[in-house]
This record gives C-alpha cells, sequence and structure tokens, in this order.
C-alpha cells in the first residue's frame, strides 16, 4: 500500500519529540513474559494523537488510507457489523529497528493486523497455523496479513504468532493495528476497552489506558 517515500514522510512527521505519538520511553514486553523489545522504535498515527489541525492534515490521509483497507478486508471475512473496525480506534505502526534489532515472537491484540509497507519482508516471520477462512479472504486484499487476539475470540480463526528477524540493515516498515468500537461486547461479556486495558496491561512498560 505505501512505499519508501510515503515512509519518509510519515517517519519525519512522528519521530519527533512534539508529536504525542512518539513514545520511545515506553518498552514493551509483548507476552507479558519479562523479554523485552530493547531496540525497535515506533510511533503511532491514530486521532487519538492529533493535537493540531496541521497534523491532522499530514497524517489523516494515510490513516484513512489504511483503515479504508482494514474496512474491506473486514467485509470480504465477514466481521459482525458490531465488531467492524473502527477509525477513531485503529492505529497505523511506523517502526524503525536498528540494525540486529529484532521483537520477540508475540501475538498482536487486535483483529487483525495490515502489512502496509516493509522494506525488508524477508526478516518477517510469521508461524504456520490453519489459514481460517476470514483469514483466506484478507489476505486477498494483504497477503502479509494476520489475525489477533480480539479476532480469535471472535471466532475469525487462530491469532498468528510472528516475529521480527535480524537484519545487518535498519528496517523499516508500517502496519495498521485494526480495532473495533471500544463499547463492543466480547462473547465473555467484557468490553473491548476493557479487554484492551488488561491485555496492554501485560505487554508495555507504560501505556495510556483507554478511559
Amino acid at each position: 500500500m505505501f512505499n519508501k517515500a510515503d515512509y519518509e514522510a510519515m517517519h519525519a512527521l512522528v519521530f519527533r519529540d512534539d508529536y504525542s505519538g512518539f513514545r520511545p520511553e515506553i518498552q514493551e514486553i509483548p507476552n507479558g513474559d519479562g523479554r523485552a523489545d530493547n531496540m525497535k522504535r515506533y510511533a503511532h498515527i491514530a486521532t487519538k494523537y492529533f493535537k493540531t489541525d496541521q497534523q491532522r492534515r499530514d497524517l489523516m490521509p494515510y490513516l484513512e488510507a489504511a483503515h479504508n483497507l482494514a474496512v474491506a478486508c473486514a467485509d470480504i471475512a465477514k466481521v459482525p457489523e458490531e465488531f467492524m473496525p473502527k477509525i477513531e480506534f485503529g492505529a497505523l505502526r511506523v517502526l524503525d529497528y536498528p540494525a540486529g534489532a529484532t521483537s520477540n515472537k508475540h501475538l498482536d491484540f487486535d483483529l487483525f493486523t495490515l502489512m502496509v509497507y516493509r522494506d525488508q519482508p524477508e526478516y518477517f516471520k510469521a508461524e504456520e497455523v490453519p489459514e481460517s477462512k476470514a483469514l483466506h479472504r484478507i489476505r486477498l486484499l494483504n497477503t502479509q496479513a494476520h489475525l489477533g487476539e480480539l479476532g480469535e475470540l471472535l471466532g475469525l480463526g487462530q491469532a498468528t504468532p510472528h516475529e521480527v528477524l535480524a537484519s545487518e540493515k535498519r528496517q523499516h516498515s508500517i502496519v495498521y493495528f485494526a480495532i473495533p468500537d471500544h463499547e463492543a461486547l466480547l462473547p465473555g461479556g467484557q468490553t473491548v476497552r476493557d479487554w484492551l486495558n488488561e491485555r496492554m496491561g501485560r505487554s508495555r512498560t507504560k501505556f495510556d489506558k483507554y478511559e
């Protein structure tokens, strides 16, 4: 979806101290097991981080493009209407891995994740899991998409363990996290908001709790 020029434009806009979606002090422990992703750096493009009109003008087109693809994927995957991705809760993650950096094998905690740019796709490794009908349909539109834990809770298929392997060169990528309405009730009766707060509480040293 995006190219190198798009990545460089986004990186210049969000990897800066005056953008609230850039949080270099946050350390991720994706599995809640104490093993942190120490070297990767990222910033989120999401509506809650647009503090100025200029930020919204600059960044909203990228967010809308990725979200529109997520909606198309959710449509073709037959995601229930009450759990369709909402742009106000979704996020683009712009990632920068220094040479030698990796991520621990982990599950994302969204409906599904779209790979919208990766400059070295050979260093992204997804575990072989049974490909559900929903994931197969999503991958017709985004070949490296994978399911997250919310998707598994809703019966879309098994969430996909994945990791980033070390490269001798700096790696750049962008993913889109598809998230439903925070007030939607999951099968166990918990709201998406409460589930996300619990999940993030296990996986980040600091996080912005969803109120």
